[in-house]
């Protein structure tokens, strides 16, 4: 494998796949990817909810930056937005990904029911190979 992206939400199921994907290639350009995607609407009136949104992916992106540090790697980072399984499927097809490494299950309750399963629509629609963690 020469690159692989690995979806990232914040939930820790992402940060599994994270750890697995950069045990499983070593020698692989990981790409940790967050797409900010508006659920709610903030009780922060001084910034709009995608402004929130995109905050959060940084943070995530952050947190993701440390945990291939722990392990002595370095990834690069994206940060984009919309639907998250268009938005993950779009990455694969424009920038030479040869796996995609992703947790089962991200976010949980009610923005989980409106936003459908990602892992789903990216296994079922993912030119390259999908590995699924638990």
């Amino acid at each position: 494998m020469d690159r692989v992206l690995v979806p990232i939400d914040g939930s820790s199921q992402a940060e599994r796949a994270l750890e697995e994907a950069l045990e499983l290639f070593p020698d692989a350009e990981i790409v940790a990817l967050h797409v900010a995607q508006v659920t709610s609407f903030p009780a922060d009136r001084e910034r709009t909810p995608y402004e929130l949104a995109r905050a959060e992916g940084e943070n995530v992106l952050e947190d993701a930056t440390e945990i291939a540090a722990e392990r002595g790697r370095t990834l690069e980072t994206v940060l984009t937005e919309g639907n998250a399984g268009r938005e993950i499927l779009e990455f694969v097809r424009e920038n030479d990904v040869d796996r995609v490494v992703m947790g089962s299950t991200g976010r949980s309750g009610v923005p989980r029911l409106l936003l459908g399963s990602v892992a789903e629509t990216v296994t079922r629609r993912s030119p390259v190979s999908v590995t699924i963690v638990r």
